[in-house]
């Protein structure tokens, strides 16, 4: 992003709350959510192009090896890939903070907890480390929302939206859960080597949405273009209030 934007992204495993909490900011802070990009809208087709050899590439690759990405799983390829560019061009006047809802984060941990074999070759890998170090760049803050295991099958079983841990046993539940954070972990493990994104760890189970939305807006200045790195309080807040625990 521009030097004066920030960008976070709101990430966590199912039922965490992220909707809530980008709800919350949207609603009663001085914010923009992002747009996301989209194969299907002709505005969003230059992108599209753009990034098509590396969907190509990729599709190329997982035919070798079975199962093959979906066209889910390619798309999150060429999102990834392209949605910095996008950002930059929608956002080139834009100050303050930028909210991404499942953005580059969650489209690199959806190809890792997938499993498939191409995400075990050395090119993936490679390819891995380079959008983690980009993205690195693009977003000053990761928001990482999680709560116990029971809290979360509850929420995704209360829920209307279809997921897979949705009215399983509960044992399935907990693996899909624990596959999900794996992949989350490894994403930003890559991301936090680089030394440039602040990785800030929440549980929904006891700080509401509202609270949270509060402390985000006291550690990022919403409505003030002001780096993280300048702001004393901020990093009280992340020592005090952001969770330490590595469960992601």
């Amino acid at each position: 992003m521009t030097g004066k934007t920030q960008a976070l992204e709101i990430v966590g495993v199912a039922g965490s709350g992220k909707t809530t909490l980008t709800r919350a900011l949207r609603s009663d802070h001085d914010c923009h959510v992002a747009d996301s990009l989209h194969t299907k809208l002709p505005g969003h087709w230059p992108y599209v192009v753009h990034g098509l050899p590396r969907v190509v590439a990729f599709f190329a690759a997982s035919m070798r090896d079975r199962p093959a990405l979906s066209w889910d799983e390619l798309k999150f390829v060429l999102y990834v890939a392209e949605w910095d560019r996008f950002l930059r061009a929608e956002d080139r006047d834009r100050q303050g903070v930028v909210v991404l809802d499942q953005g580059p984060m969650f489209a690199l941990a959806c190809l890792l907890w997938g499993r498939k074999p191409v995400t075990r070759h050395a090119s993936f890998e490679a390819w891995l480390r380079r959008m983690a170090e980009r993205w690195s760049r693009e977003l000053d803050a990761i928001v990482v929302l999680d709560a116990p295991d029971a809290v979360l099958l509850e929420r995704i079983d209360a829920r209307e939206q279809r997921h897979d841990a949705k009215g399983v046993p509960s044992h399935q539940g907990l693996e899909l859960l624990g596959r999900h954070r794996e992949a989350y972990g490894r994403v930003f493990e890559l991301v936090e080597s680089y030394g440039r994104t602040r990785v800030l760890r929440f549980d929904t189970a006891t700080m509401p949405p509202a609270r949270i939305a509060g402390e985000l807006a006291e550690l990022l200045g919403l409505g003030r273009a002001r780096e993280l790195t300048e702001a004393p309080r901020a990093r009280n807040l992340i020592q005090g209030s952001a969770t330490t625990r590595d469960d992601a």
